[in-house]
């Protein structure tokens, strides 16, 4: 019976022994597996946040491929410079989609890059615009390259705010990975001591195998913080780098600065900053950052074979102080630094220089080293082009300034021509042909019965012809007057003007007997009062005019409205039951000294229909015709409507 006592609690406290450690086993396993996820997770969103970082820099980098091939070619003409334009143009829809997924889980970032594409959008159209018109060979005004700037400007400033809001996101979710990590080794070690006090020698051994294997993933982690940190590092020069860029800053400042975070970030003694020039084939060193006394001076011009063994390369080559090198490179390496490397700067595949990186042999140049380096390179040959491309903007701003000054002393000059030239034709030739009216017109009333039928002829086709000679010159100083003249634009109410436009013309329509139908519900309309009176006083003539013989003149005035980019706009038409004008006349009646028919059958000098046009242009409106032969005209003039404010 004690036996079986002695077993029961035996087998009690063996099965107590036994459960406790397992319970114990478990929970630690459960706690360390949530701790463990927790950690992993933390990493995750750091991981993840340098993916938009890097993504947001990588749609930056495709703006700014739009930005200077858009911009060399519109300054230069040249189709080379449309390559990155091209290239980067088709893929940038796709890199906003895909910083847009990445930040799905965050609508304010959402918000912003929808901002961003909206913005891309529009400076996009805009520089369409500019490729277009430089395709067409036309020069565009330099207020188009201030409103890119602008877009471009806000659209820089909208990537920054990004980019910010991202790297504090990544400081946050990196601080929540290390109080992860801090509460892991916490947690863990305390139930290791509670187990290790409870547990025989086999299971603390087990539970320290458990908490060596924990030790590692927690080293492997704390390995990954710090390679993230770099990394944000990293991008935090290179986005310094941008921001000088896009402040346009002095490409010798950018590139000085430049230099100074590439040591930082690979540590390195010396680095220079070396441009090409290959038609003098001389190379002058830029920028330079080093520790102490420059070897190579800021300014320093060169030989290109003193720094290029051979043809120019274009990718990194790294010499040691053994190798055959050239004699740049000798130098350098001859004050106690023992490896250099030379990173080529391009733009659109076109090397333009070099960078040079110079530093002791104790850590070797690894892929990291290279990967920065080069992309440091790639941002400062756009530096130096976008300064090269200013400077050539400034020059032709500076050229097209002095053709414009001399194009404007030559229209003065011609201005002042045509004045001296409409001032004879108002009184040297209307003198003669006065004269002339005057005594044929004396010679018909003194000598009438003296004459012949044949004289009497002769006499009045002198008076007519100067009475139309009078009335071409008038026609023409009303057409000259309008390129001259300055007009107030201002409400002018269509009822008034047809009112006053057939008081002129009332002689003619009592003569012949036209019939006029007129919608006086118009509206008012943005004119020089005046000069739209001429206008429809020519329209309403040339429709009474241009009608058959055995015709009653039938004329119908009425207005349409429609909209147009934001602006409401009056059309007015003018009606006839004329003759009507082949389509292919159509545009001719409006040039200068048209004529389609005969001035024996329909009287006039050809410049009425010019001076409607001319007289449209300089209120800011339109006018056109709709015709067929032997079925009447539709004249028609377009102006801006008055829109009355509510």
């Amino acid at each position: 019976m004690l036996l079986q006592i002695a077993q029961s609690i035996f087998r009690r406290r063996l099965t107590s022994t036994i459960a406790l450690p397992s319970v114990l086993l478990l929970l630690f396993s459960g706690v360390s597996l949530w701790q463990v996820n927790r950690l992993l997770a933390a990493l995750e969103w750091v991981d993840h946040t340098d993916q938009v970082i890097a993504q947001a820099y990588q749609t930056h980098k495709l703006l700014l491929d739009i930005q200077t091939g858009s911009r060399g070619y519109i300054i230069t003409g040249k189709p080379e410079f449309l390559e990155p334009y091209q290239e980067a143009t088709p893929t940038t829809n796709t890199a906003f989609r895909k910083l847009k997924d990445l930040v799905s889980d965050n609508p304010i970032q959402v918000q912003r890059v929808q901002q961003l594409q909206l913005q891309y959008q529009e400076w996009s159209r805009l520089i369409s615009q500019g490729v277009e018109l430089r395709q067409e060979g036309k020069v565009e005004p330099l207020s188009a390259f201030e409103v890119r700037k602008q877009k471009m400007d806000a659209i820089r400033q909208q990537m920054a705010d990004f980019v910010a809001t991202e790297v504090k996101l990544r400081d946050q979710r990196s601080q929540t990975a290390r109080d992860t990590a801090q509460q892991v080794s916490v947690t863990s070690i305390i139930l290791a001591l509670v187990i290790g006090i409870t547990l025989t020698y086999y299971i603390r051994r087990q539970i320290f195998k458990v908490s060596q294997t924990y030790e590692n993933a927690l080293k492997t982690a704390t390995e990954k913080t710090e390679n993230a940190q770099l990394a944000a590092q990293r991008l935090t020069d290179l986005h310094k780098i941008d921001r000088a860029i896009l402040a346009a800053e002095p490409d010798v400042t950018i590139i000085r600065n430049g230099l100074g975070r590439l040591r930082q970030l690979i540590n390195c003694q010396q680095a220079f900053s070396v441009l090409f020039n290959f038609e003098t084939n001389t190379a002058e060193v830029l920028a330079a950052h080093a520790d102490g006394e420059l070897q190579l001076a800021e300014g320093t011009t060169l030989p290109i074979t003193d720094f290029v063994l051979g043809e120019v390369r274009q990718t990194p080559q790294i010499f040691a102080a053994t190798n055959d090198n050239p004699p740049i490179i000798k130098r350098l390496l001859a004050g106690g630094l023992n490896s250099c490397i030379t990173i080529p700067m391009q733009v659109e595949d076109a090397v333009i220089g070099e960078i040079i990186l110079v530093k002791s042999p104790a850590k070797n140049f690894s892929t990291e080293v290279l990967e920065i380096a080069q992309e440091v390179s790639a941002q400062l040959a756009i530096a130096i082009k976008q300064s090269q491309l200013r400077q050539e903007l400034k020059d032709y701003a500076s050229k097209l300034e002095h053709r414009v000054s001399e194009r404007t002393a030559q229209l003065q000059a011609i201005n002042q021509d045509l004045e001296a030239f409409n001032y004879s034709v108002s009184h040297d030739l209307r003198a003669p042909l006065r004269t002339m009216q005057g005594f044929a017109q004396a010679l018909l009333e003194d000598y009438n019965d003296q004459l012949d039928s044949f004289g009497q002829d002769c006499l009045n086709y002198i008076a007519e012809g100067a009475m139309q000679m009078d009335t071409l010159i008038t026609d023409l100083l009303s057409y000259s007057r309008l390129s001259r003249s300055q007009i107030l634009i201002q409400p002018v109410d269509l009822n008034v003007v047809i009112k006053e436009a057939l008081k002129q013309l009332d002689a003619q329509i009592k003569q012949q007997q036209a019939q006029i139908q007129i919608n006086y519900s118009l509206p008012q309309v943005l004119a020089h009062r005046p000069t739209l009176v001429q206008v429809v006083t020519n329209l309403l003539n040339n429709a009474i005019k241009f009608v058959q013989p055995d015709r009653q003149p039938i004329v119908q005035i009425y207005s349409q409205e429609y909209n147009q980019q934001s602006t409401t706009w009056v059309k007015l038409w003018i009606v006839d039951n004329g003759i009507g004008i082949a389509p292919e006349h159509q545009e001719r009646i409006f040039r200068v000294f048209e004529r389609l028919h005969g001035i024996e059958a329909y009287p006039g000098t050809g410049i009425g229909l010019a001076i409607v046009r001319k007289s449209l242009e300089k209120m800011g409106g339109f006018c056109g015709v709709e015709s067929q032969l032997g079925t009447g005209s539709r004249f028609w003039i377009a102006l801006p409507k008055v829109v009355f404010d509510r």
